[in-house]
């Protein structure tokens, strides 16, 4: 009955949506043999709602088979287990109307909170990536002089940040963080409805999650809901780096104070003399007002971040020296080029977390920095790519092809594009190497790797992807 908890798994992971369960569940069939799913079943009240349901009415059918035929009874229950995904659904259904009424409970409770929130500011991130960097970052700036909550990595929902807040919000709290999450048109309105947004940071707009939307413009309007929707004195904070920002913001600012960010001259605070330390892992470089800055985090684009939160910072009061003194505390996010170096001066730069174009871009960028390493890269490929999925992945081998000097790929319907741009670019085809699973691949590394070698761990697939 093991296949039972995988299939509950399933259904969590689409997060409870029927019909992308049954499509799992027909592409990688009903009883899971190969290897263990890459997360576990998280048992939260709404999951083992469902099982215990479930469990009451196979048990109900076959008590009533055994009073009509006895002999039917053992013959049922197990079909029962065998089709035990019909009955998971039957009980997420009837559970609807509970969770559609505790649900409005606790967006209750939260407004009731915010309400007498009177000294609470709320600050939203939104973008197609890197805004979990940029909580990481303006939280810990933040926190040099204010009571700060930020989300969770994990809850950025509109039930999931209501519950969280609910528990943890205290009449000392200053500031609310919220990432939040924009996979469907609609969710960024969800929950500013019921946060009203004081700040609103776009981070940047491309390809992700392409594939449930089906356009830039229809992601560009949907994480510029986080702007629609917020308080008509809102400020706005904008990356103008990223192209799909500078050409959609103007006519989606509605009328709201915005400010811009990044390393293009229309920035309002100056980003000069960047530089990487390969031997030391900073970045440093001079921010206008604050001056000299380094930062641990690997990627280029945490300057514009650190950029961004010290004009939020200064709206917010803190003085130079509180930010300054916070910048020195920034640490790197788990999983987003994240750099350990093992005994043998080995860097392993882990970047399991990041699954956009644009954040690919920057690691594979960050790579070919490291110029007396020799310089591997694994990755499964992105997923959500919809109808651009070619295009990005063979742009991505070409990138690849700049700067690597083996490239390790997963099989799925995502790499042999990356192979194909790698090819177009001339990249040997000896230094491309092909495994059947990522655990496959993780454990013939011992058999790769060299002493002094640096190599990037490039996006992690979840299990609804294979």
């Amino acid at each position: 009955m093991i296949f039972i908890f995988y299939q509950l798994y399933l259904l969590q992971i689409v997060e409870y949506r029927l019909g992308e369960f049954w499509n799992l569940l027909f592409n990688k069939g009903f009883f899971r043999q190969e290897d263990k799913p890459r997360k576990k079943l998280v048992w939260t009240r709404k999951m083992r709602s469902i099982f215990l349901l479930s469990l009451v009415l196979i048990i109900v059918l076959a008590t009533f088979v055994y009073f009509v035929n006895p002999l039917a009874t053992i013959i049922v229950f197990v079909l029962s287990i065998l089709l035990y995904p019909v009955f998971a659904s039957i009980s997420l259904i009837a559970l609807l109307p509970l969770d559609i009424t505790l649900k409005y409970f606790v967006i209750r409770k939260t407004k009731s909170i915010l309400s007498g929130a009177k000294n609470l500011k709320i600050i939203g991130i939104a973008g197609s990536y890197g805004k979990t960097t940029m909580k990481n970052i303006l939280t810990t700036i933040l926190s040099e002089k204010m009571k700060v909550l930020a989300t969770p990595e994990s809850i950025n929902t509109p039930i999931g940040i209501g519950l969280w807040f609910n528990k943890i919000y205290s009449k000392q709290s200053e500031i609310l963080i919220i990432e939040l999450g924009e996979e469907y048109e609609g969710d960024n309105k969800r929950i500013s409805d019921i946060f009203p947004l004081d700040f609103v940071l776009i981070t940047g707009i491309n390809e992700a999650h392409i594939a449930r939307m089906g356009s830039i413009e229809k992601i560009t309007d949907t994480i510029f809901e986080a702007v629609k929707y917020s308080r008509s004195t809102a400020k706005v904070f904008l990356n103008i780096d990223d192209k799909n920002v500078n050409n959609s913001y103007k006519r989606r600012v509605d009328g709201r104070a915005y400010h811009m960010y990044g390393f293009s001259g229309d920035s309002e605070i100056k980003i000069d003399d960047s530089k990487f330390d390969s031997d030391k892992l900073i970045w440093q470089a001079d921010l206008l007002k604050i001056g000299k800055i380094s930062t641990k985090i690997l990627g280029r684009y945490a300057l514009a971040d650190i950029a961004c939160a010290t004009m939020v910072a200064e709206e917010l009061g803190l003085n130079d020296n509180k930010i300054g003194l916070g910048i020195t505390k920034i640490e790197p996010v788990e999983h987003r080029l994240k750099p350990t170096k093992s005994a043998d001066d080995i860097l392993i730069i882990d970047d399991a977390y990041n699954g956009n174009p644009t954040g690919v871009s920057e690691a594979i960028d960050l790579l070919g920095r490291f110029k007396d390493r020799r310089k591997l890269y694994i990755t499964p490929g992105l997923v959500e790519g919809g109808t651009m999925n070619e295009k990005i992945h063979i742009d991505i081998g070409k990138q690849l092809a700049e700067v690597a000097d083996k490239v390790i790929l997963i099989k799925n319907s995502a790499t042999p594009f990356i192979a194909k741009g790698l090819e177009t670019a001339n990249f040997p085809k000896d230094d491309i190497v092909w495994f059947d699973t990522a655990p496959k691949a993780h454990s013939a590394l011992k058999e790769i790797l060299k002493p002094n070698d640096v190599i990037l761990f490039q996006n992690d697939w979840g299990d609804q992807y294979f």
